[in-house]
């Protein structure tokens, strides 16, 4: 998997890792499975767009099955 770091402004490979997150809808913290990307050439987080859309996915789930709607 690649994508542009902006940290080391070049496209690089990188590494995903799931991590338990948390967000604050409507009053209530729905927790969830998401993911992070990581660069594999300098190690800091950064940015991906399918990871993004991984992740709303994922709360929506979250979300809906939380009573909270």
């Amino acid at each position: 998997m690649m994508a542009f770091c902006e940290h080391c402004q070049d496209t690089v490979n990188y590494d995903e890792k799931l991590v338990q997150k948390s967000k604050n809808i409507r009053g209530k913290e729905v927790k969830y499975l998401g993911k992070e990307a990581f660069c594999s050439e300098c190690g800091n987080e950064f940015f991906v767009s399918d990871i993004r859309d991984y992740n709303l996915i994922e709360l929506d789930k979250a979300f809906r099955e939380s009573d909270s709607y």
